[in-house]
């Protein structure tokens, strides 16, 4: 439960930070900051149809100890004006606290899995590993396979370095592709991990806000010279063979995306990438650091399953979140996308 207090406060959640929004343009997405009293949300407005989109906010909206009921209805209202001018048919939102009966008065319903874009959410279950205890306690919760494949990357003579460059960007990116052939998972376009990298890492492309579009704010949760994102990359020789993309915001760090290829893999350089960047949160004075998704323990055949299996054996504990729910501001289109995404899963089996 303390370690869903810290992941649900306003400075600690890059989701819902100014950074993100940042990102976001870059992106030529459009977003705002709706405020009602005692309640925040970033939403971002994604296409879905020729002139029809939808509204998210992922790991939001965000409630003071405070909010009531009645505060959330206030900012729904401001939703759903803002929807009309918009032309939003739905609103995704994933709260960290709300209970979901609550949610059910407003006319949410739970994300079903043949929802319209229903791949655009968060994980309902994460890992997450207090980063505040000495390495010594890290590494002995560990497995022992885990520890063992830390020490072989180094013996082996593994190197992780940072990612500075577009370059780098671009070794990360090639990783994916690599990763893609193998199966079982589809990345990101180039463009996405770029500009991710050049708005919250080392690059100088802070994007585009339309400051008219939602409510200016200063950023919080970003230390005064130090990066929001970090990428690290792991080598044997001067050659790459894995990177992972990790951000680094006020308390906690998030692990938010990994790439390895098809050589060396035998050098566990994956272990070795995961050390640095829990090393790095420590570094940083993070209290947690998120692994950002595992599948549930008793689906096996979960299509998250292998990558589970890693993360879990780096020890921590397991956090689930109420998922995410829909707001259906246009019935009847929500419906006809819906049947839609129904249709083309079938078509794909």
């Amino acid at each position: 439960m303390e370690m869903l207090k810290i992941l649900s406060q306003k400075s600690n959640n890059i989701f819902q930070s100014d950074a993100w929004a940042d990102f976001q343009a870059g992106l030529k997405r459009k977003s705002w900051v709706v405020k009602g009293d005692n309640v925040q949300g970033l939403v971002l407005k994604y296409p879905l149809y020729k002139d029809k989109y939808y509204f998210f906010s992922p790991r939001g909206p965000l409630m003071t100890k405070g909010a009531k009921l009645q505060d959330l209805k206030l900012f729904l209202r401001k939703v759903e004006h803002l929807a009309k001018e918009e032309n939003a048919v739905f609103y995704r939102i994933e709260p960290y606290v709300l209970d979901q009966a609550d949610i059910y008065k407003f006319g949410f319903r739970k994300m079903a899995k043949h929802a319209p874009v229903s791949q655009q959410f968060s994980p309902d279950n994460t890992l997450v590993l207090d980063t505040s205890r000495p390495e010594e306690k890290i590494l002995a919760d560990m497995k022992p396979k885990w520890r063992y494949n830390i020490n072989l990357a180094n013996r082996k003579g593994i190197k992780v370095r940072e990612g500075i460059s577009e370059k780098d960007i671009k070794i990360f990116y090639e990783l994916t592709k690599e990763m893609e052939k193998r199966g079982g998972y589809k990345g990101h376009e180039y463009e996405y991990y770029k500009k991710m990298f050049e708005v919250l890492g080392n690059g100088s492309d802070k994007g585009e806000r339309d400051s008219s579009a939602r409510t200016p704010r200063a950023s919080v949760g970003m230390t005064e010279g130090k990066d929001v994102l970090k990428l690290f990359i792991a080598e044997y020789e001067g050659q790459p063979l894995a990177a992972i993309l990790v951000s680094y915001f006020d308390q906690v760090a998030t692990y938010l995306h990994g790439a390895s290829g098809n050589e060396q893999r035998e050098l566990m350089p994956t272990y070795a990438l995961q050390w640095a960047a829990i090393r790095e949160a420590k570094n940083r004075n993070c209290r947690l650091y998120d692994f950002w998704g595992v599948s549930p323990k008793d689906e096996k055949n979960h299509l998250w399953a292998g990558i589970s299996r890693f993360k879990r054996g780096f020890g921590g504990e397991e956090v689930s979140f109420g998922g995410a729910y829909d707001m259906a501001f246009d019935g009847k289109y929500y419906k006809l996308f819906s049947t839609a995404n129904r249709f083309r899963k079938l078509m794909k089996k």
